[in-house]
């Protein structure tokens, strides 16, 4: 863990039209929301990429997603709260007024390892505002419960970043998890996924560094016994 927001930032650019001023409006976007949900004492937890770029690298995203404690009682109170904040970013966030909207979802936990996410979120500087963020082992156990076109694309990326619990990963599905241990499935095919993109990347970083060397170079830890060798014979 180490990325920082403003390492995103850099990425928010649209290459296919970079006078576009809506993805670099992110930033501000969350950090509307999150000042809403602070204000109305509201305990919540970014999750989705957005968050997955705290544990493992930055990348461009597109979409902000929420959990949030929502009784019933305060569902329309975040209504309220989403309306507020997109009628702010109208034009970054209406389909209707922008060709690639930025998109915002709030939701309610659904059951109590979603209230433990809430509890052990990470309060970090995120766009220049304090926001809560979800731990890596929740985002993990979030992406391997159910299958979406994403999912796993993040599970093996987390993964490969090499700052999740792994063992906690697992104690979270087995809470939760059908029968079928569908959840426990995905995990393991995130893991392999992990491995061979961990092992590609490694032979081909060594592949451009032999590449690199001149094919008449002899290594140091060759040289060295050879010098010893001469130094002997004089």
């Amino acid at each position: 863990m180490g990325n920082s927001s403003a390492d995103i930032e850099a990425l928010l650019v649209d290459v296919t039209d970079p006078d576009n001023p809506t993805p670099g409006m992110l930033p501000a976007i969350l950090r509307d929301i999150v000042g809403r949900l602070d204000a109305a004492g509201l305990s919540y937890a970014v999750v989705g990429r957005i968050a997955l770029t705290m544990h493992e690298q930055a990348r461009f995203v597109g979409e902000i997603e929420i959990v949030a404690d929502l009784e019933p009682h305060v569902g329309g109170r975040a209504a309220e709260l989403m309306r507020a904040t997109r009628a702010r970013f109208a034009v970054h966030m209406d389909p209707h007024q922008c060709q690639r909207p930025i998109d915002l979802t709030l939701r309610p936990c659904t059951n109590a390892t979603e209230a433990g996410l809430l509890a052990e979120a990470v309060t970090r500087p995120w766009f220049g505002a304090p926001a809560r963020l979800a731990s890596a082992e929740h985002l993990l156990w979030l992406w391997c419960r159910t299958e979406a076109p994403d999912h796993a694309m993040n599970a093996s990326a987390l993964i490969a970043g090499g700052t999740v619990d792994l063992h906690r990963v697992q104690g979270l599905l087995r809470e939760n998890d059908d029968v079928e241990e569908s959840g426990q499935r995905r995990l393991r095919l995130a893991i392999g996924d992990a491995v061979l993109s961990a092992t590609s990347s490694f032979s081909r970083f060594m592949g451009e560094r032999r590449a690199r060397l001149a094919s008449n170079r002899v290594p140091v830890w060759r040289l060295r016994p050879a010098e010893a060798a001469d130094g002997a014979d004089l």
